[in-house]
């Protein structure tokens, strides 16, 4: 598979058993540039995997703090580009409600890589601007919740296939899905999903959002903006995330090796 916006590429590769050399065709996850430009100026410049792009830049927008809403986005056009090098790269030009400078936007040179979401921001401070307590009154079921990790795989395919490759996947009470995303990264991934509820118009305050990366500071931060009230990740998550979903009023759970912990806010799990 060789177009650009594919999610997986074939290479040659060579294995060894013992003494015996052999070739094997292995499916890699794609890492692409994608230059976000708001309102006219380059913002950040995001390694991502190229599906649901769309989704993707209204969903960083949005969990940056650029917007508040939806209907804040006046226009979102994605396009292929070839830098001055000569190298492939996709735009995305999307153009929000000016309220002033917008943060990082005057140098353009805030890169953010797969594996740290807010790689060049000057103070992660900035990411709390606006952010409030999430505000939701449901309770979930433990034994759907520990469902909900065995049935994580139903929603990655990328990753099946390549072995590269986060999943956000959002659930609602009853433990059905509702919509997934994935990403080489798990803060795009989760970006991607909360764009996607954006757009559709998904209201947040009954939903778990599942990932299978771990829980970090900015995962938790943009769950709290985007209201989720419930986090479950994979692995164990930092001190820090535990310290943000306790502020924040979010239920934060790690599913890691056929355990369960609940770390925050325990009154919304049924039993507690």
């Amino acid at each position: 598979m060789n177009d650009y916006h594919n999610t997986y590429q074939t290479f040659r590769s060579f294995t060894m058993d013992g003494d015996k050399i052999s070739r094997k065709k292995t499916d890699l996850t794609v890492e692409a540039p994608l230059q976000i430009i708001v309102n006219g100026q380059k913002h950040t410049l995001i390694m991502f995997t190229p599906e649901d792009i769309r989704e993707l830049v209204c969903g960083f927008v949005f969990t940056e703090g650029l917007i508040k809403d939806f209907k804040e986005i006046k226009d979102c056009k994605v396009s292929d580009v070839r830098e001055k090098d000569g190298e492939k790269a996709i735009e995305a030009r999307i153009e929000i409600v000016s309220k002033g400078p917008l943060p990082s936007a005057t140098s353009g040179k805030r890169v953010s890589y797969s594996s740290c979401g807010i790689c060049g921001t000057e103070s992660y401070n900035q990411m709390k601007t606006g952010l409030k307590r999430v505000k939701s009154t449901h309770r979930f079921a433990m034994d759907m919740l520990e469902g909900l990790s065995n049935r994580l795989e139903e929603f990655q395919p990328l990753y099946t296939r390549t072995g590269g490759a986060h999943a956000a996947v959002l659930f609602d009470s009853k433990g059905e899905q509702i919509l997934h995303c994935e990403d080489m990264g798990r803060h795009n991934a989760l970006d991607k999903v909360i764009g996607s509820t954006l757009i559709r118009g998904i209201s947040s305050e009954d939903k778990v959002l599942v990932s299978s990366g771990r829980a970090s500071l900015e995962m938790i931060l943009k769950t709290a903006r985007a209201g989720f009230p419930v986090f479950v990740a994979m692995s164990r998550p930092t001190s820090r995330a535990v310290e943000a979903a306790r502020f924040y009023n979010i239920t934060l759970i790690d599913m890691a090796r056929d355990t369960n912990r609940i770390y925050t806010h325990v009154r919304r799990i049924k039993g507690f």
